[in-house]
């Protein structure tokens, strides 16, 4: 929480569900320090930026009037530094890309956790503050390897041949790793080791830290040698 002689961070909440807006999330953010507003509608968000300014826009995606997404869209076009985060029931891995390709920073599922939620806005706050652009610096393993650790504190726990696949990812970051010697780690006879299962695993793995945490594990496919970690 900031200092109380602070400026305090402004959060649109646009929500259209009277109960959910006014009973719960306003109460959470004024309790944690934010200086929230609720809103019920897009038109009613676009009037109230005529005359004042937010740094974080909390967006619902079924609104009366508009699309979630398209306004989103429209935010981002009309400012990087505003913080969007897309808070909605639709949960789909479809739906997050669509988020995150319209300009969410991050993409949270009802019904969310409220300390899930508050950690959210407060990683976005620092990076605001701090003038960060990336969702995604600061990704790492824990010290045993078994979970990826996100910067606002969140975690991503990991199976074993995950754990192996990261490890190795780890180990030279930046640095492509070949599939063969990925393959090595994740069977004792690679020979036998089916190269479509390890394309599934990384699939899958993104798959995972997309539907978690709304944002994309940077591991990145480099043609004709093998996976580059980008963190």
């Amino acid at each position: 929480m900031k200092n109380a002689d602070a400026v305090r961070t402004r959060v649109a909440v646009v929500e259209d569900d009277d109960e959910l807006r006014e009973q719960v999330l306003l109460p959470l953010l004024y309790r944690e320090g934010f200086e929230a507003v609720g809103l019920a509608s897009a038109l009613s968000l676009y009037r109230d930026m005529v005359a004042t300014s937010f740094d974080l826009i909390l967006l619902d995606v079924g609104l009366p009037d508009d699309d979630g997404f398209a306004i989103a869209q429209h935010l981002r076009q009309a400012s990087s530094k505003i913080g969007l985060i897309m808070l909605t029931g639709y949960a789909s891995t479809a739906n997050r890309l669509r988020g995150l390709e319209a300009g969410v920073d991050a993409y949270l599922t009802k019904p969310i956790d409220p300390a899930e939620l508050v950690a959210t806005l407060r990683n976005l706050e620092r990076r605001l503050e701090s003038g960060g652009t990336s969702a995604r610096i600061g990704w790492e393993l824990d010290e045993l390897g078994w979970n990826i650790l996100l910067p606002d504190g969140r975690s991503i726990e990991l199976s074993l041949p995950e754990r192996r696949l990261m490890a190795q990812l780890v180990a030279t970051p930046k640095e492509p790793v070949t599939r063969e010697a990925l393959m090595v780690a994740l069977a004792e006879d690679s020979g036998d080791f089916d190269p479509h299962r390890l394309e599934m695993l990384i699939h899958r793995l993104r798959k995972k830290c997309l539907q978690a945490t709304g944002q994309e594990l940077p591991v990145r496919t480099v043609r004709g040698v093998g996976y580059v970690l980008a963190w």
